[in-house]
């Protein structure tokens, strides 16, 4: 009796390659991840994705901008494309951020894990920043972490969190900032440490709080 092979099924085939699109679709937001106050033409969008399709770029920056996820304008010539600070339509940006983490396998999870263990309230933003943020890293450098909590919490239990940190390899340098604190330094006139955690991240937990700030500041006059 001869086995019949299995037939591959055809609505699973196109889940997949939905899937790969929406994936490499998702990509061409990173600029606007590390740039958010900055306006980029498609070329740079290109270089700073490695992706050498002008016309698929196009097409899909053209389908975030129907979203309203970005904006998109023609000067002379040249399209410029820049995060739309009032969009509301963060899932695409929490794509991206999800996408960046999960591709940070450099990350020292278990001490990030140790901390967080720590932390019992649910409502935070955790920030990987400075070397680690960009896989720079070296062997004595420390694990640079913001927390971001609601106005109306206790700075103590996550300040007690980090601590955790002061004892493991690398040793961890952190802040806890309430959101207002945050929106501030994203709105000074002068470069801070929220300006440096917006530009050069690595989001661990609380994406939508994060972004919520980040339009509020790009709203205001946050310019990077």
């Amino acid at each position: 009796m001869t086995s019949k092979t299995p037939v591959k099924s055809n609505k699973m085939d196109r889940t997949i390659q939905k899937n790969g699109q929406l994936k490499k679709e998702i990509a061409l937001l990173i600029p606007f991840i590390r740039y958010p106050w900055k306006d980029v033409t498609l070329s740079e969008i290109k270089t700073l994705t490695k992706n050498k399709s002008h016309h698929y770029v196009f097409e899909a920056l053209d389908k975030f901008a129907q979203k309203t996820i970005i904006k998109k304008e023609m000067r002379g010539n040249t399209n410029i494309y820049k995060l739309n600070e009032r969009t509301q339509i963060l899932d695409y940006f929490i794509m991206a951020e999800l996408s960046i983490k999960e591709k940070s396998t450099h990350l020292p999870i278990k001490v990030i894990q140790q901390i967080q263990e720590k932390i019992k309230e649910a409502h935070y933003t955790f920030i990987v920043t400075g070397s680690y943020a960009q896989n720079k890293q070296k062997v004595n450098s420390d694990l640079d972490i913001a927390i971001i909590i609601p106005n109306d919490k206790n700075k103590k239990p996550f300040e007690i969190a980090l601590k955790e940190g002061e004892l493991t390899i690398p040793e961890v340098h952190g802040f806890v900032f309430t959101e207002e604190e945050f929106y501030q330094m994203l709105i000074n006139n002068e470069f801070n440490f929220g300006k440096e955690c917006a530009k050069n991240h690595i989001l661990i937990y609380g994406l939508e709080p994060y972004y919520k700030i980040l339009l509020r500041g790009l709203q205001n006059g946050f310019k990077g």
